[in-house]
């Protein structure tokens, strides 16, 4: 932005001031968007803040995982041994809720949950979370004859705690949004063979990831 060359003598000034106040005023602007950091922490607590936050997203996608290759040991990693458990009309602990869902999971054909909206809050060795999932499960129709889809979508609220480096759930609150359940329009039976995913211990995943540690 300039003024013309025969502008008046305050005209121009004006507009000098403006085109050097611009950088100053995008420079405040990107500081006021920027996020809050805590007064005083260093570069070590940050990192460790991070790897925190991606340590809880991976405990919240096993969770997720083991439940769609029906893992029961995969699954029960994800809590400490005295977490809390309230979803649905379950409250209880949750290693009891895990047998609860474990029997779910082997009477159904095929489950795929999804986890998003991962949120994560750190202080030191406790977290909160929370996620968005959305579980599709194919099962026998409870009306009798055939296959139906049942869809579910909600959110998981967690706390979460580090012991000895390692972070699991302590606390957990599920919550059920919404939910549908439609006639399937083919037996999972008609799938075409060794093209879908399978279950612990015989999904590839197993092989391909002992294949990977192997080196």
């Amino acid at each position: 932005m300039s003024a013309p060359e025969n502008a008046p003598e305050g005209m121009r000034r004006r507009a000098l001031w403006a085109v050097a106040a611009l950088p100053i005023g995008l420079a405040a602007a990107a500081a006021a968007k920027a996020p809050a950091r805590p007064a005083g922490e260093d570069l070590a607590s940050r990192l460790d803040r991070l790897e925190a936050k991606e340590a809880v997203a991976r405990v919240l996608n096993d969770y997720a995982r083991a439940n769609d290759r029906v893992d029961e040991a995969l699954l029960r990693s994800c809590f400490w041994p005295e977490s809390r458990h309230h979803h649905g009309g379950f409250d209880g602990a949750s290693s009891d809720f895990i047998g609860f869902a474990m029997k779910i999971l082997r009477a159904v054909k095929y489950t795929a949950h999804h986890i998003s909206n991962i949120a994560v809050d750190v202080k030191g060795d406790r977290a909160f979370s929370e996620c968005y999932y959305f579980a599709h499960h194919r099962r026998d129709a409870k009306t009798g004859g055939g296959e139906e889809d049942a869809f579910f979508e909600g959110r998981y609220i967690d706390r979460l705690e580090r012991r000895g480096g390692v972070w699991k759930i302590i606390q957990r609150r599920g919550l059920s949004d919404y939910s549908v359940v439609s006639p399937a329009a083919t037996p999972i039976a008609s799938w075409p063979a060794g093209q879908h995913s399978g279950r612990f211990p015989d999904d590839d995943y197993y092989a391909m990831r002992r294949a990977f540690e192997a080196g």
